[in-house]
């Protein structure tokens, strides 16, 4: 086994952890890759496959994780053909990737149940504990307005959660990640107005204005809201969740139930399992894109679910 952490340099006492890391795997073989720029960890990922790592733990936030996802994904490209047939799938689920939230935002842990606790991590580690995951693939308009593909873990939406992404990119360092997220939110709210798209799939059809519409593979977004109570990260499908034309009272009014990962019951609501989507706009105002708690571009888009191809330490 040949173990290499991959930490996110931006993230607070990383060299803190990276010293009680030493010592929990002195007895194994370990490398350390710190990231010195946003997207920068994609590219160490990848050099960490080429240097023989086989268990690859991503240090940091969903983020993180997803960058940490995307370099493992890219090291076995096949082709350019902008598809998921792309890239060597029974390659990849030989790579045993863990996952030590140590950002500001932790989401996907919470719904495989992953602490940040060390000493649990090393236990999976030793014990060979893994289970094969759902990973999400994304076609869309990158920020340099080209055709772009994406993978992810845990979220993609687009509406007010785009908007909010887009914000914290000039979050405040000094605040904490409760802080920002509250100053995105309710800037993103202040002036935020729901925009009229169209989405299809398989048997379903949506088109109306909405305040979000969620692509979940995870349960929770937004630093602890359970948008999808009910996603599974093991049945090959999106729990879609449709937050449609509401008002910011009903949107508040809701929150707590959000907050308590319960399922809202209200007429402008919506809860669907698909395995794959496709969301377009249409009005002309752009479409801003969250993936896992950043913005990576704009619609339109189609979203796929890739079932059981990431075997996750937990």
């Amino acid at each position: 086994m040949k173990l290499a952490f991959l930490i996110n340099g931006n993230a607070r006492k990383y060299t803190e952890l990276q010293q009680q890391l030493q010592a929990t795997f002195r007895d194994q073989q370990t490398s350390f890759f710190i990231s010195q720029s946003a997207g920068h960890l994609t590219q160490l990922a990848t050099e960490a496959i080429t240097q023989g790592f086989d268990h690859i733990v991503i240090c940091g936030g969903d983020g993180t994780l997803n960058e940490g996802i995307n370099g493992i994904v890219q090291a076995f490209k096949l082709n350019d053909n902008g598809g998921t047939a792309d890239y060597d799938w029974q390659k990849i689920a030989q790579i045993k990737v863990g996952v030590l939230p140590f950002g500001s935002g932790n989401d996907f842990s919470k719904t495989v149940h992953i602490t940040k606790e060390i000493s649990y991590l090393k236990n999976l580690i030793e014990n060979g504990r893994s289970q094969m995951v759902d990973i999400g693939w994304v076609s869309f308009i990158n920020t340099k307005e080209q055709p772009a593909t994406r993978f992810y873990m845990n979220i993609t939406d687009v509406g007010m959660g785009g908007e909010t992404a887009l914000k914290l990119q000039h979050k405040i360092g000094v605040l904490g990640p409760d802080i920002n997220y509250f100053w995105a939110i309710t800037s993103s709210l202040a002036t935020y107005k729901n925009v009229h798209i169209e989405a299809t799939g398989d048997d379903f059809h949506y088109e109306g204005k909405v305040i979000n519409f969620v692509v979940a593979n995870g349960r929770f977004f937004g630093n602890g809201l359970g948008i999808a109570p009910e996603a599974s990260v093991t049945d090959g499908k999106f729990d879609i969740v449709i937050i449609g034309d509401i008002t910011l009272m009903d949107y508040f009014k809701n929150l707590g139930k959000v907050k308590r990962s319960e399922k809202l019951i209200h007429p402008k609501v919506q809860y669907h399992r698909l395995q794959k989507v496709s969301i377009q706009a249409k009005e002309d105002r752009r479409i801003t894109i969250d993936m896992d708690g950043e913005f990576i571009g704009h619609a339109p888009m189609t979203l796929e679910c890739l079932a059981q191809r990431i075997c996750l330490i937990c």
